[in-house]
């Protein structure tokens, strides 16, 4: 009797140390990474589109910070990402401020948060890329943002980055899906420096920059010093008064009249002082 029960006490003994194991292998990646509740390789076919123009502040953090965060100027034109109807507008007292939940197809749910004012109602149906808010600083918040959440079937958080169409924010016209295009390093002799009107010229101990105006259309002029002979001119567009923004790849550049901003997927590397500058905003 007695081997049978130290038996027993050791199988019990095992299988509840095999139980504390596989409880912790599975606690431990929520605690310690920051993933997605999707597979970007399984995600549904969502078609969303970029909610807003402006720079990526703030990643997904699951648990933490269950959606991103696109900071811009306020009043910025805040889209509904997919076509679907309006179950929430109004005030959240959890920290968002003013914010609108639309349902979606196959129940998915999308958040914005922060908003200056709505410009939608509870039972409205909206278009995809239809004007809904403008970004502001309501609620919990430090700066003029968006805070954008997506929830499969209204109920599982998952990382919009890996549904949205790629890692760069839409640089196109607001009400029109983004089309991303590859943004090239142009030789001197295909593209002279400005064929338009300087907005800001500034130089670092490193760096001369641009931002020129052309038939309408803002870009960035990038010339190392070191090797003139080449020329980054991509798209820019205005961020606020003196502010302008510019995207190449996972790289951001954020040029107002006294400096350059450079970020990285959404977080900042460095700030250079110009060391000259003109042609100071218009």
């Amino acid at each position: 009797m007695k081997k049978v029960n130290i038996y027993r006490f050791c199988n019990y003994a095992l299988i509840c140390l095999l139980s504390c194991n596989l409880v912790l292998n599975q606690i431990s990646p929520a605690l310690t990474q920051t993933v997605s509740l999707i597979d970007p390789r399984s995600a549904p076919a969502t078609n969303l589109i970029w909610p807003a123009q402006g720079v990526l502040s703030q990643g997904f953090r699951k648990y933490q910070h269950e959606g991103i965060d696109i900071a811009g100027a306020k009043g910025t034109p805040i889209l509904a990402a997919a076509a679907g109807t309006i179950v929430k507008a109004g005030w959240d007292n959890w920290g968002l401020g003013n914010f609108i939940e639309i349902k979606h197809l196959h129940g998915n749910v999308t958040v914005y948060g922060h908003n200056s004012r709505l410009l939608v109602s509870k039972g409205q149906h909206v278009k995809q890329g239809q004007i809904i808010a403008e970004m502001g600083s309501t609620g919990n918040s430090s700066a003029p943002h968006l805070h954008f959440e997506f929830y499969v079937d209204g109920s599982l958080a998952s990382n919009p980055i890996s549904l949205l169409p790629s890692t760069n924010i839409a640089k196109t016209p607001v009400n029109k899906p983004m089309t991303p295009t590859p943004q090239p390093i142009l030789s001197v002799s295909d593209h002279t420096d400005c064929r338009g009107t300087t907005v800001i010229n500034g130089e670092t101990a490193t760096v001369s920059i641009k931002v020129c105006e052309e038939n309408g259309q803002l870009f960035y002029l990038g010339k190392l010093k070191q090797e003139p002979s080449q020329l980054l001119k991509i798209r820019a567009w205005k961020v606020d008064n003196n502010k302008y923004q510019a995207e190449n790849g996972s790289f951001s550049y954020l040029i107002s009249p006294g400096k350059i901003e450079i970020w990285r997927n959404g977080s900042p590397i460095r700030a250079d002082s110009f060391l000259t500058s003109h042609g100071l905003g218009k």
